[in-house]
């Protein structure tokens, strides 16, 4: 695979949507094994090839929080986070979830949040090498200012 992209998924919803992903996954052996993205599409009959949706990437762990109704998904996946394929998983699941996502691929300068929720505080990330920087590697700040304060206190 090329550069990894992580990228953790918050889905909520309509209780049937989201518990029939949950129980797919458990199904395909979820935090057992790596579940192929590509595996999962072809479970729910999404023609990812025809409609040009990547899927190059798995799901290495998952949880569900059946009090907040909520799944969380920690995925690993090629360049970006595999965005396009929960969107049309969200549709054949009826339109029913919230798809929030969080996503690092610090190599292509890549960090991104989308939160329909309230679960991702960060606003920014701080990548920096060489004296005196070493503990800035992959550090998600709460605000610009903190990372600003961070960087200046080195």
């Amino acid at each position: 695979m090329a550069n990894h992209c992580y990228t953790i998924y918050k889905i909520t919803g309509s209780e049937k949507a989201v518990k029939n992903l949950w129980d797919t996954l458990v199904s395909m052996g979820v935090n057992a094994e790596c579940v192929s993205l590509s595996v999962l599409a072809e479970h729910y009959g999404i023609d990812y090839e025809n409609r040009k949706i990547s899927v190059r990437g798995c799901i290495f762990f998952a949880e569900y929080d059946s009090d907040e109704n909520l799944l969380t998904l920690k995925t690993m996946t090629a360049w970006l986070g595999c965005h396009k394929f929960f969107w049309a998983l969200n549709v054949v699941l009826g339109d029913e979830m919230s798809i929030s996502y969080w996503e690092k691929e610090i190599s292509a300068g890549v960090f991104c949040i989308h939160d329909e929720g309230e679960f991702f505080t960060a606003k920014c990330c701080v990548y920096s090498y060489g004296d005196p920087f070493e503990n800035l590697l992959y550090v998600d700040f709460d605000s610009i200012e903190d990372a600003i304060q961070e960087w200046c206190s080195k």
